[in-house]
């Protein structure tokens, strides 16, 4: 890929970055207001995990601002980056897949990560339901916000229920006409009709004050908004992989390195062990241990990590025999060097790359099996939103909001995609 093709790309990843950066820039300033009373009320200890979770998703978000603006000082030749110099240089010996896929994980990272301060609501929340459930995309409702009458001790304790209680959307009241009669107003919804006392709410020059919500994916049936599921959706799908990921590469390398290295005996069981696990049925296997002891996120990256651990472990078993036979190794092992130090320092460096590929691969096929439980009911269960359960309530209402379905779908397929492009561009490199 050339050159101006690679800035194109990142020239484009930063402008949307930093424009979401900006959309969400009361929110930014809310969570540093937060973090400076944090600091200075020695806090950090009583944190909660939301607000653990805000902060580091607003630290890493000024990474990402950090990266995107330099980035941009760099292409209009503002200021001369060695680094992205370099960067970009080696890109270009990379194929044209694997760029694509680290470009498209890279937005993934950033989505995940930053999900509790860039996405528009909580995932959570909904409000006034019969006129905010299924609207389609780029929907937008009217809406005024009651005045508060709550008194609060201090500034920080009206920030976090401003940030984690939904303390200003809970004021929100919808209405798709609105009438004023001497000192009251008329909201006219669907099917009622709300009388307030216009000092309730929030005015301006003496008129009510008349907000406007952009829903830019729509809303489900239960008028939460689907942007903000999904960037969630795809946290939680891109945790349960890595971790699920990493737990079959642990047990399977471990196994498969013992069996390869030590060989006789050890091998021969090993090895059975593995010809077992291969030939039980893995769906049977994940929904006996879901309908028997409940299912968790950490069950889930235990089951899916306990399903794939075998293909690492003969992959593992083949590569090291192989590695074994060469000169170099048997030169070590004729200088005394214990067989851990070889496998640590010299087998494991030198077989890493195919079992990456074949984790990569396993990643994309975790995410989809998460998804298929979560549609059925056995993954991670209602309200935390999975990709999967969303995909299940478009279905559940396919004919009134085909965007529901449709939405989840596209980014589930763009995480698969994803990862696939990243290990078929590997193993491109890799038979090079």
């Amino acid at each position: 890929m050339s050159e101006k093709k690679i800035k194109n790309i990142f020239l484009s990843i930063s402008i949307f970055i930093l424009i979401v950066f900006l959309l969400s820039l009361e929110k930014v300033l809310y969570g540093l207001k937060l973090l400076w009373f944090k600091i200075i009320s020695i806090d950090l200890r009583l944190i909660s995990f939301n607000e653990f979770d805000f902060i580091i998703g607003l630290l890493i978000l000024f990474v990402f601002v950090f990266i995107s603006a330099s980035f941009l000082i760099f292409y209009y030749n503002l200021f001369r980056w060695k680094f992205y110099e370099k960067l970009i240089d080696r890109l270009r010996n990379f194929n044209s897949e694997f760029l694509s896929g680290i470009v498209l994980l890279y937005l993934l990272i950033f989505l995940s990560v930053t999900a509790s301060v860039i996405s528009p609501d909580d995932p959570s929340f909904y409000k006034d339901i019969q006129l905010t459930k299924l609207l389609p995309p780029f929907t937008t409702m009217h809406y005024v916000r009651l005045k508060t009458s709550e008194n609060f001790s201090n500034e920080k304790e009206k920030i976090e229920k401003i940030l984690f209680e939904n303390f200003i959307d809970e004021r929100r009241i919808y209405f798709q006409q609105l009438e004023i009669e001497n000192s009251k107003i008329k909201l006219i919804k669907e099917k009622s009709i709300e009388e307030l006392p216009i000092e309730n709410v929030e005015t301006k020059d003496g008129l009510p004050e008349i907000y406007t919500k952009l829903f830019f994916l729509g809303t489900d049936e239960f008028g939460r908004d689907l942007l903000s599921r999904i960037i969630f959706g795809i946290r939680i799908s891109l945790l349960i992989g890595v971790f699920s990921v990493l737990v079959s590469f642990l047990l399977g390398s471990v196994i498969g390195y013992s069996a390869g290295v030590i060989g006789g005996f050890v091998d021969n069981f090993l090895m059975r062990v593995v010809d077992f696990f291969l030939s039980f049925p893995v769906l049977f296997f994940v929904i006996f241990l879901i309908a028997f002891v409940g299912n968790s996120i950490l069950l889930l990256v235990f089951v899916f990590g306990f399903s794939g651990w075998m293909y690492v472990a003969r992959l593992a078993r083949n590569e090291s025999i192989a590695c074994m036979k060469k000169e170099f190794v048997q030169t070590l092992i004729l200088a005394g060097q214990t067989k851990f130090m070889i496998v640590f320092k010299h087998i494991l460096p030198n077989t890493f790359a195919p079992i990456l590929i074949t984790l990569i691969f396993q990643f994309s096929n975790v995410v989809i099996a998460e998804s298929a439980l979560s549609f059925l009911g056995l993954g991670v269960q209602p309200p935390t939103p999975t990709l999967g359960g969303i995909i299940k309530t478009g279905y559940d209402y396919f004919s009134l909001a085909t965007w529901i379905s449709f939405s989840s779908a596209l980014a589930l397929i763009i995480i698969v995609l994803t990862f696939n492009l990243i290990g078929e561009g590997l193993k491109k490199s890799e038979a090079k």
